[in-house]
């Protein structure tokens, strides 16, 4: 299908741009590991794609068809891509870099939206987090690293949105806070005290 869509939008196709951005993009991945994982050969479009391509060029692009009028990404939209990835590998390089000084610091973001994790910021984090007390809370925190005690502690810290009180599960998470935050048997002090 990809070659049927290739030679139904060829006309339409973003010339490439040389740029070094394109060019860090293209050397992130060795030859040998492309083709480990893509292989070597290059098949061209045969008698049966051109024959696909030409009754799918005709057909009207209604209902379950419309989805065959993809739009061809911009020269602008394709080097927007090009530089996500190209951010995306850099970031992830550095990252490998604090794990190998034994220094990684991750910040909480919400990796869909790009904003810090906050409580109100998105429904999403805010039911995971709800959820993740109320399992823990069934065990009466008997299994909470300290780590993840603190997260918890520190998400539900900051003053909740109008729209988290009204949420049904927030009644619930403020009994299930107030027993996370008891000292469990055998600490001394407040929750993440020393045991």
């Amino acid at each position: 299908m990809t070659r049927v869509a290739l030679l139904n939008r060829r006309a339409d196709l973003v010339g490439e741009t040389r740029n070094p951005e394109r060019r860090k993009f293209l050397y992130q991945i060795s030859r040998s590991n492309y083709e480990k994982e893509w292989g070597k050969g290059y098949r061209r479009p045969g008698v049966g794609s051109r024959i696909l391509a030409f009754l799918l060029r005709h057909i009207p692009k209604v209902g379950p068809a419309t989805a065959l009028d993809f739009k061809v990404p911009s020269r602008q939209a394709e080097d927007m891509y090009i530089k996500s990835v190209n951010d995306t590998m850099e970031d992830y390089n550095n990252l490998l870099r604090q794990v190998a000084n034994h220094d990684l610091k991750l910040k909480a973001m919400d990796c869909d939206t790009g904003r810090e994790t906050t409580p109100g910021e998105y429904s999403l984090t805010d039911d995971t987090y709800a959820k993740l007390l109320d399992e823990h809370s069934k065990h009466d925190f008997a299994q909470l690293p300290d780590t993840l005690r603190a997260n918890i502690l520190d998400f539900y810290a900051h003053a909740p949105t109008e729209k988290m009180q009204k949420e049904k599960s927030w009644k619930r998470a403020q009994r299930e806070l107030l027993k996370l935050k008891e000292p469990a048997p055998g600490q001394t002090g407040a929750a993440g005290g020393t045991r």
